[in-house]
């Protein structure tokens, strides 16, 4: 009859408290920092800091606020190791320079390139590049909007 109770405490607590906490540990934060464009002139230059949800997996969702208030939300997706190289096109080739980053070309073991897309209350819309290192939740990236501003993104 008292089988529900563990030192006092009822297990369905202890069973809800597990779950959120493996729920939180799917998720990580991403800065966006803004490297040219309206917004980098702006001072103190805003970070945009960004929700994301699904790290455990090769694909999932992300939200953030404009410092504007318009809130903004998008799905990402990686894929597994392969040869990872930069196109022309891609924001990589286009502001690397501009957000410090360099470009290699080739097969680059344990990193996985990814792309994702947001659109926000305002309209404007996000197109993002990232790298990440196999396994992990970390990794950098280049984002621009439609506002004309580039961000150098860190996780």
């Amino acid at each position: 009859m008292f089988g529900f109770l563990w030192k006092g405490r009822p297990m369905l607590k202890r069973l809800l408290c597990l779950s959120l906490l493996g729920q939180a540990a799917c998720s990580t934060t991403a800065n966006l920092y803004p490297v040219s464009g309206p917004m980098s002139q702006q001072s103190p230059v805003p970070t945009l800091v960004a929700t994301v949800d699904g790290i455990t997996g090769n694909t999932g969702g992300f939200s953030f606020s404009m410092p504007t208030g318009a809130v903004c939300t998008g799905k990402w997706s990686s894929v597994a190791p392969q040869s990872a190289s930069v196109t022309t096109g891609s924001l990589f080739s286009q502001f690397g320079s501009v957000a410090g980053y360099s470009t290699t070309v080739g097969n680059v073991p344990g990193v996985n390139k990814g792309q994702a897309f947001a659109t926000c209350s305002d309209n404007t819309r996000f197109d993002v590049e990232f790298f990440t290192g196999s396994g992990t939740a970390n990794g950098y990236g280049i984002a621009k909007d439609t506002n004309g501003n580039v961000y150098k993104m860190l996780f």
